[in-house]
């Protein structure tokens, strides 16, 4: 079974493939091959939501407008997957629906060569064998509808309870692979990941959801969406969350009596509340959102109080947007954007500052820290001589409101109370050239001016070629960023110093694509890849001991990927995939921290009642990896499983979910001490949405 290549474990994971297809009823010998994601464009998703009977029915051009989605991300319009000068993934409303996904972090666990790790804090993104401790996830782009959601202070790209929308308010999600600094500038390095929200027609008036779970977790949304006669849209929602989390958690390091047996006990509580709005008219928008959260963190990261109820962490996210978008005459279109961004982050930390054999002496720390930006963006779209798609724009941001403070309470210290302002521009060209009926030329170039570091320039070419109606070879080289974040340059407190001195990271990414059409009802997809990073920004220490950033890394990665997904007429659909990454850090020759050389990933849906009750499986594979410290967490696998029900009242929808349904017990690396952090065990989720 190829699941099993490569890997330590064949027996195992044969064990959990035969389990989960037994579960759902279908032998795998016929089943596990016919498989498909099958994400749909908005042109299409009307033949998509046809009763299997009317699907049997359609022609082979319609079903493969089925099979080859449409994709806006890529290249800033919409165009076909197999067009778009990129790898692309992409996860649908439905998909979210059948497969119980709770989180930005859960879709994304099941793309291929994605990963997620998970600290009882948040959960960080790992993209082709690369998630350096510490990094909040800005070596990926996280966008709403095209709007930038990274925060201005630590880039962190927020994908769980963090993240800013609640997923029932999800169309699709489009994952870009390969950097886009070219159309996007900073932090498209490994990825874009762009959160499309659900048309205003979708709605069709007011819906309620609610949730129970393990771990005493609640969830209750109410929106509202309508389109009025005169062609006014408007959307509005409201979600809040409460979660105990793991009541008892068990960390090795902290083993001992003094420390309670290494148990941190109730400290895992998770709440936020979040808000969104869209208010639409002939090709004006306002947009926005925001959300508050507060996560207790019981690991006793970064050297605070072991069982400590006192650590907690409040994040504060906001953004509002105003869009206009319109196509002229003779085909010229235009899009302007202007916002109004939001991050505030406050910290409470309990350290220990008793000498060594005294008796606790625990002093309370905290970080305070707020930004305010403003900018916009102006892009211009026009075909020239039928040949040549060109695309133009630029892109002013302004941080002008940058606070970091950090003090100790009692007695009052102040180690630190920075105020800055930080702006960058950037300007862009991109050009799709026919150059024959099936051979395009996508290249374009960027050049980024930053107040902090200075410039960079970043070009990007792709050759798009299909031999065959059913074949398309993409041939992609680009070149990316990361600026050194605001927390990076400037934070410092009694253990940290800022290095104003930083300068961006580079990456320069060479791809092979090989995507295939296999009859009417599969595709397949074959990808290589070459990364070179130059000048990471590492964590180390100065000659005082104290830890700082600087451009100390370099490292490269090598790597195949391998997809096949179809969709039936008998609701049938799914995918398998196998990513295969060896990274190498170019000073010492070793593997890098938290990179799996293997990720293995099975998704299938099947109808249980026709048209009414559908099974929603998968099972993820992740080899091991090495820690900070220079250890080995092992190899795991985790298999969910969903029953989703519709149809049966109408405008009622019912869902219960199971995760890590074997009980597996296993462990992340940690980005700091202690160095690996326990994951949670099974659990349950039902869930029952209405629409009036």
């Amino acid at each position: 079974m190829w699941l099993a290549w490569h890997t330590d474990r064949a027996s195992t994971v044969k064990m959990m493939i035969g389990q989960t297809l037994r579960l759902t009823g279908v032998l795998a010998s016929g089943i596990w091959l016919c498989v498909s994601s099958a994400a749909v464009s908005a042109e299409t998703a009307d033949l998509v939501n046809k009763p299997a009977a009317e699907l049997a029915d359609l022609n082979l051009v319609q079903l493969m407008q089925i099979e080859v989605p449409t994709v806006v991300t890529a290249s800033k319009h919409e165009q076909k997957v197999t067009e778009a000068p990129s790898s692309v993934t992409i996860i649908t409303a439905d998909d979210i629906k059948k497969y119980g996904y709770r989180t930005l972090a859960d879709i994304l666990r099941s793309v291929r060569g994605f990963y997620v790790t998970y600290d009882h804090d948040y959960r960080y993104i790992g993209v082709r064998g690369f998630s350096r401790p510490g990094d909040f996830g800005g070596r990926v782009l996280l966008l709403v509808d095209g709007h930038r959601m990274n925060d201005a202070i630590y880039d962190n790209a927020a994908v769980m309870t963090d993240f800013i929308l609640d997923v029932d308010l999800i169309e699709r999600v489009e994952v870009v692979r390969g950097p886009g600094a070219v159309l996007y500038g900073d932090n498209a390095f490994f990825a874009i990941i762009n959160v499309i929200t659900r048309r205003t027609s979708d709605f069709h008036g007011p819906e309620v959801s609610g949730s129970a779970g393990s771990l005493d977790t609640y969830q209750g949304r109410a929106s509202y969406g309508n389109v009025f006669s005169n062609g006014l849209e408007v959307v509005a929602s409201a979600t809040v969350h409460d979660s105990r989390g793991d009541q008892q958690l068990f960390f090795k390091e902290f083993d001992s009596p003094s420390t309670d047996n290494g148990l941190a006990r109730g400290l895992d509580d998770d709440h936020f509340y979040s808000v969104f709005g869209r208010v639409a008219w002939n090709g004006l928008s306002l947009e926005g959102g925001y959300i508050g959260r507060a996560k207790q963190v019981p690991d006793a990261l970064y050297g605070t109080v072991f069982d400590d109820p006192r650590f907690v962490n409040t994040d504060r996210r906001g953004y509002t947007e105003l869009k206009y978008e319109r196509e002229f005459a003779d085909a010229w279109e235009v899009l302007a954007r202007a916002y109004y961004d939001y991050y505030g982050y406050d910290a409470t930390y309990p350290f220990d500052v008793a000498a060594s054999g005294n008796p606790p002496d625990i002093a309370i720390n905290r970080d305070h820290q707020l930004v305010d930006t403003v900018g916009g963006e102006l892009q211009v779209r026009h075909t020239f001589f039928e040949k040549h798609r060109v695309t133009a724009g630029a892109e002013y941001r302004n941080d002008f409101d940058l606070l970091l403070q950090n003090f100790d309470v009692q007695p009052f210290t102040l180690y630190q109370d920075t105020h800055r302002t930080v702006w960058n521009y950037g300007l862009y060209l991109q050009d799709e050239f026919q150059v024959l009926h099936n051979l395009v030329l996508n290249a374009g170039v960027r050049f980024d001016d930053f107040s902090s570091f200075g410039s960079t320039v970043n070009p990007r070419a792709a050759l798009i070629y299909d031999p065959w109606d059913s074949t398309t070879l993409k041939f992609i080289y680009g070149s990316a960023y990361r600026a050194p974040n605001a927390w990076e340059r400037y934070y410092s407190s009694n253990v940290n110093a800022g290095n104003p001195n930083l300068h961006a990271e580079t990456i320069r990414t060479y791809e092979g694509v090989w995507e295939q059409a296999l009859g009417k009802n599969l595709r397949s997809t074959v990808t290589v890849f070459y990364n070179q990073t130059k000048d990471l920004i590492s964590q180390t220490t100065d000659t005082n001991g104290v830890a700082m950033f600087d451009n100390l890394d370099s490292a490269n990665a090598l790597g195949t990927e391998f997809e096949l997904e179809g969709r039936w007429a008998n609701d049938i659909r799914g995918r398998v995939s196998y990513s295969f990454t060896q990274t190498r850090d170019e000073e010492t020759g070793t593997s890098l921290n938290n990179s799996p050389r293997h990720l293995a990933k099975f998704n299938l849906i099947v109808p249980v009642v026709p048209e009414k009750v559908f099974a929603g499986l998968e099972a993820q594979y992740t080899s091991s990896r090495t820690t900070l410290a220079g250890a080995t967490v092992g190899d795991f696998y985790v298999v969910n499983f969903t029953l989703f029900a519709h149809k049966f009242w109408k405008g009622w929808e019912a869902s219960f979910s199971v995760y890590n349904l074997f009980d597996y017990k296993y462990r992340d690396p940690s980005p700091d001490y202690p160095d690996t952090i326990p994951q949670d065990g099974r659990t349950f989720r039902g869930k029952l949405t209405c629409r009036f």
